[in-house]
């Protein structure tokens, strides 16, 4: 997918974003398309709809944004990504959206023609991604190979090779911020498809070594700086956690740090992300019929590294390190058992009440170091509970923690449609996880209220003098069809709320 700012001799499909409430206007399809009919539900949230043209005339293409009054940022996005599907199922290779159009668009939620490019450009790219790299390509395939417009030594690790090249053209006048914009919203796409990319790959493909390779070549020769420590760096760095959850397999647990910064100014984050790359349960089963989507389980990994890819192209000045704890769950003769007890770097003892709440001990080790090397606030992003899901459904994240953090995640992540809900920390559960036998349990002894008692876990190993937000992903991170900006599979979610709140900072 290529965007170009101007036109060509021939646009074979214009592309018109239109309300609910526009449709009557439409004197351009009124004329060019006499005799049909245009109703109502064309311009619904999520309509795509043809009008073929007549020999030597080009197709338009009518994407819905829904009603005015109930119009979201992120609605752009949707729309940009539906027509980039809708061009390449009719194999399309140009199309043309005008700036007008855009801006209209735009400023029924306060944004500027520049925030309308980057969105349409954004939603464009993720509508049209998709994971097929172990897919047998065809001669046809290989011939319509195509790749994004971006900088030729920027690796973008994303798969397109079975997608025609497909330009679209922005019509109106050429601008050094046209331009920025278009490029702005090609880097949010591309790392949260390099963060999908990461959370979609199989569990043989990526271990948690791999992970920690990706990392490296991803940030080489850039301003990040990636430590990665294992084998006995982990036990003298005190990872007790980390070392429990992963030494039932045989593919060694790993503790990747990544520093940028850029500003040192400004307060140190740390993101951390849960990377477990493949989660069975260990000792403790799990018992679904087919599980292969646990290797989804380091899509908090994914999202954080995502997001500074994002402030790492955009030369964005921060100060960041990037913490990821990975390791894969796997039962076997040698794996952490229910009723072992844990210590930690911070003197807490833990007893594992089962092996499949493995997340939180791994995290609980990050979020030590967090205060270690300094961090004044903490976030982490995990696919922690099922409870989560139950609560909130899979278009939501829960948040908890500090309520001053949390609000400024949640406006980062709303014009991204990366939403989060936030939830209480009630003190009173905090008993739930009292152990006979130790400072806590690794699980409620009560059945309920598991996005809050995990997070009750976590918050123990949180210093006092850390602002800290726990962000319980598990609902949003994949999606069951290929609708709006998102593809089957993996969303990246997280990625640009996490960038845009640095950003913003």
């Amino acid at each position: 997918m290529k965007f170009e700012i101007g036109g060509a001799e021939f646009i074979q499909t214009l592309i018109l974003p239109v309300f609910t409430e526009s449709l009557p206007e439409l004197q351009t399809i009124r004329e060019s398309f006499r005799g049909m009919t245009i109703l109502p539900h064309m311009g619904a949230r999520h309509a795509v709809t043809w009008f073929y043209g007549r020999s030597g005339e080009p197709d338009i293409l009518l994407v819905g944004l829904g009603e005015v009054a109930k119009l979201q940022s992120s609605f752009l996005r949707e729309a940009a990504g539906n027509a980039g599907r809708a061009l390449l199922k009719e194999k399309r290779r140009t199309a043309s959206v005008s700036f007008e159009a855009l801006q209209s668009a735009a400023t029924f939620v306060n944004g500027g023609k520049s925030d309308a490019i980057a969105a349409w450009a954004e939603g464009t790219l993720l509508g049209t991604y998709s994971f097929d790299k172990y897919k047998k390509k065809t001669d046809a395939d290989k011939d319509s190979a195509t790749d994004t417009d971006t900088d030729a030594d920027t690796d973008t690790d994303t798969d397109s090779d079975n997608r025609q090249t497909v330009t679209v053209y922005f019509v109106g006048e050429e601008s050094m911020e046209s331009r920025e914009a278009i490029q702005r919203g090609q880097v949010r796409a591309e790392s949260t498809m390099w963060a999908r990319d990461l959370t979609n790959e199989p569990p043989n493909y990526l271990r948690p070594s791999t992970l920690a390779e990706r990392t490296v070549e991803r940030f080489e020769g850039s301003k990040a700086q990636v430590f990665v420590y294992e084998g006995e760096e982990l036990e003298r760095l005190g990872f007790a956690g980390l070392m429990a959850v992963g030494k039932g397999s045989v593919h060694s647990p790993v503790f990747i740090e990544v520093r940028y910064c850029t500003d040192e100014t400004k307060p140190l984050v740390a993101l951390i992300g849960k990377g477990i790359t493949f989660d069975t349960g260990g000792i403790s089963l799990k018992r679904d019929n087919d599980i292969s989507d646990m290797r989804m389980d380091m899509a908090g990994a994914a999202a954080v590294l995502g997001a500074l890819d994002i402030l790492v192209r955009s030369g964005a000045g921060a100060n960041v390190a990037v913490l990821v704890p990975s390791a894969e769950n796997s039962p076997s003769d040698r794996a952490m058992l229910p009723g072992e007890i844990i210590r930690y770097a911070n003197g807490l003892t833990v007893q594992v009440g089962n092996t499949d709440a493995e997340g939180r001990l791994v995290l609980a080790d990050a979020l030590i170091y967090a205060h270690r090397i300094g961090a004044e606030q903490a976030i982490d992003l995990a696919t922690l509970t099922y409870s989560v899901v139950g609560a909130l459904g899979s278009k939501l994240a829960g948040i908890l923690g500090d309520d001053e953090l949390v609000q400024a995640l949640k406006s980062a992540g709303e014009p991204f449609g990366e939403r989060v809900w936030q939830l209480p920390l009630v003190d009173e559960y905090e008993s739930y996880l009292d152990s006979d036998y130790a400072d806590a349990c690794n699980i409620s002894r009560v059945g309920e209220a598991g996005v809050i008692t995990s997070s009750l876990f976590l918050r123990k190993f949180v210093h006092p003098s850390l602002k800290w937000a726990h962000i319980d992903m598990n609902g949003p991170k994949d999606s069951s069809s290929a609708k709006g900006e998102f593809a089957v599979g993996a969303t990246g979610f997280g990625t640009r709320m996490l960038a845009a709140f640095l950003m913003n900072d």
